[in-house]
Formats: C-alpha cells, sequence, structure tokens
C-alpha cells in the first residue's frame, strides 16, 4: 500500500446503480488521475471480485470487472456496467503508484457487499438441446433461468463431466466476456470454440473437438451461480448427453413433414424435421402467412428434443392458402443452416453456401388439406 494515505470504500447509489465510492486520495493523485483519459484511468485503476484476486498468481492477467471510473471531488467512483452481487467481497486494485517514484507498487484495497436478504428463489429452469443426443461438432448449449442473473458466473458455475466415470471434462466452453446473455439475462448461451470444431484449424488439429464421440457427458449447473440479487440458486440442474458422429450435411427444408390443420379449427399447423435443430432459433425463424403475405396471429412452439415445431392460430383456420416461412439462417445443433455448412469441405460441390432469401412451403386448408411443393422465395 501506499504510504501516507489511507483509501476509504464506501457503497453509494449513482445512476440509479450501487457504486463503489474511494476517498482518501492526496491531492497529487488526484490531479494526476484526473488528465487522464477513461481508457487511461482503466488502466491505472481496476475492480475485481476478492476471490479471484486472492486466488491470482499474477494479479495483472485478470481482466476486471466491466464499467467505468467517474472521478468527482475527493472521491472516484467505480461504476459497474452490471449490478454488484450482495454478500461478496470486491477489491480495488490500483495497478501502478500514481506519483513519481511508486511506479512498481500495486495496492490492494477491499470492501464487502451487504448480505442477501431472504431464501434463495431462482432455479434453472431447462437445458437445451433436450435431446438425449448431440453430435460430437456440438456448437452451443443454453441454460435457461427463472429469474435475470449475473454476470460472470458461466465458467464458475457451470461444468462438464463424463457420464461414464465422472471425470471433469475441462475447456469445453468458450470463455466469454462479456458473457452470451439474452436482454432480460435469464438464457445463457454456452459456445463450444468454433476453432476447434472446423476442421483443418490450428485449434482443431492441436486439441480436437470440445466433445468426444462415443463418451456421454452430464453439463451440470451448480447451486453457487448467482442471480440478479446476488443470491445463488434455490436449485441447480444437469442434463446426460450421448455423443454421435459429427453432422455436417446442410439443413434442407424437403426432407421435413408438414401435417396440415382442420379447417374451421384452431388445431396446429405441425413441422416435423429430421433432426434436431437450434432451440433459441427455432423461436424466431419460421412463421406462417397468409394469401395475401401478411403475418397470421398465433403463437408457435417447439417440440421435445427439438425435432418439431408447432404453429396455433388466434382464430380459426380459414379456406385458402397459406405459406410457412423459413428462415435460412435456422440452424441444427452443429450450425449447419439452410444456407451452408458450418464446417465444409472446400472439395464437396454439394456443401458450396446457396444465396437464398426465405424458403415458403405453401399449403391450403380444405376438408382435405394438401401441401403444395416446396420453393423458394427470390
Amino acid at each position: 500500500m501506499t504510504r501516507g494515505r489511507q483509501l476509504e470504500l464506501s457503497w453509494v447509489n449513482q445512476e440509479g446503480l450501487d457504486c463503489l465510492c474511494v476517498r482518501g486520495w492526496t491531492g497529487a493523485e488526484l490531479r494526476e488521475l484526473g488528465r487522464l483519459s477513461a481508457t487511461e484511468l482503466g488502466r491505472r485503476l481496476g475492480v475485481l471480485p476478492s476471490e479471484l484476486v486472492e486466488a491470482a498468481a499474477h494479479i495483472r492477467t485478470l481482466q476486471p470487472i466491466a464499467g467505468r471510473f467517474a472521478i468527482n471531488e475527493g472521491s472516484i467512483c467505480f461504476i459497474p456496467r452490471f449490478p454488484f452481487l450482495n454478500g461478496m467481497s470486491y477489491s480495488l486494485i490500483v495497478y501502478s503508484g500514481l506519483v513519481v517514484g511508486r511506479a512498481g507498487e500495486l495496492e490492494i484495497w477491499p470492501i464487502q457487499r451487504p448480505s442477501p436478504a431472504g431464501a434463495p428463489t431462482t432455479e434453472a429452469v431447462a437445458i437445451y438441446p433436450t435431446a438425449e443426443e448431440v453430435p460430437v461438432n456440438q456448437l452451443k448449449f443454453y441454460i435457461h433461468f427463472s429469474s435475470p442473473m449475473s454476470e460472470g458466473w458461466a465458467t464458475r458455475a457451470v461444468h462438464v463431466r463424463r457420464a461414464d466415470n465422472d471425470e471433469p471434462l475441462n475447456d469445453v466452453f468458450l470463455a466469454m466476456d462479456p458473457e452470451l446473455w439474452d436482454p432480460e439475462r435469464r438464457r445463457l448461451t454456452l459456445l463450444l470454440d468454433p476453432g476447434r470444431i472446423k476442421r483443418g484449424l490450428v485449434p482443431h488439429e492441436e486439441a480436437s473437438y470440445p466433445l468426444v464421440e462415443g463418451v456421454p457427458v452430464v453439463i451440470n449447473v451448480d447451486t453457487e451461480f448467482r442471480d440478479a440479487a446476488g443470491q445463488p440458486l434455490r436449485t441447480g440442474m444437469e442434463r446426460r448427453y450421448e455423443v454421435e458422429p459429427a453432422v455436417r450435411v446442410r439443413v434442407n427444408e424437403a426432407d421435413w413433414r408438414f401435417h396440415c390443420p382442420t379447417l374451421g379449427s384452431r388445431s396446429p399447423l405441425t413441422v416435423e424435421f429430421d433432426r434436431s435443430l437450434d432451440h433459441a432459433l427455432l423461436e424466431h425463424r419460421l412463421g406462417v402467412n397468409n394469401a395475401a403475405g401478411a403475418p397470421v396471429d398465433g403463437r408457435g412452439s417447439v417440440g421435445l428434443g427439438e425435432r418439431s415445431w408447432q404453429f396455433e392460430p388466434q382464430s380459426p383456420w380459414e379456406e385458402g392458402r397459406y405459406v410457412v416461412v423459413v428462415d435460412p439462417r435456422l440452424e441444427d445443433l452443429a450450425g449447419n443452416s439452410l444456407i451452408r455448412v458450418f464446417d465444409r469441405d472446400l472439395m464437396r460441390a454439394e456443401d458450396v453456401p446457396v444465396d437464398v432469401r426465405a424458403v415458403a412451403v405453401e399449403f391450403t386448408c380444405a376438408p382435405a388439406p394438401q401441401p403444395l411443393p416446396i420453393k423458394p422465395i427470390a
């Protein structure tokens, strides 16, 4: 610690967030810091979870919490991008001395957040895919929570182990900063390293696939994952998968089965796929239009194992033609879409990406409806 002054850390509310306020700087330090740009200031100061600081062999290699520093009269406040977690300890890091002659110093100033009130209420509610098998070139997993979650816990609270002997599998997921959350922070996307999935790239040649064909795995979400209020999960979750051979074939709507609804009813239109598709993309890559091209009001839902999709109209089906519109960016579990094969063989002409804006499947609501041929939309 720098001699001659004692920093005082406290929690204050600023811009609607609990922020870390630091007082006790010398006049020389405040003048020097005030001349720095935001980027330069971020190189001199940082805030990290204390547990990471205590476990790190080299603190300078740690990635600070995302946020920004604001200099006020007599104090410096750190405004985080995401809320601090109750019950956790954080440390202000002064990466180098702020006055001449102290350039080699590194200071650590810890402060504790108040303990969270009440019992945990948030749960992990789903892990996708729900299929029992995934290809060895699986590209991503999704975890859904019952309430908004905190940033920075994925690498600590989501684990992968072999199902046959319980041995942990490390480095399965690509470390992301920031993590991949939906806007409500209820769905976390865990991406497997694309460099290890695409053949011919150095990461694949050196480490091969993150998963191992024929070796079943278990994805576990630990209760230590914290929600937006800083509480641990009330219950965790896990799901087991068999790991099957790689899938390197473009998604082809001609391989799907379309079950047309009954005229005058609200029975659903059902589309059965030839393989499991990406759950998150299925929720907004398919739709139904009427003969005039206007969207039909209704609700789409994804079937078990992501092998089907149903559309239930808000009003009964009327006689006439309808169109199922498929966004060609819809992918399967290995990242193959209607446009391209994710890990394609450059020597295979059939794997060359195609140029198509959308795909339409027409069907007619009549006493005995029959689907018409599938055709691309130019």
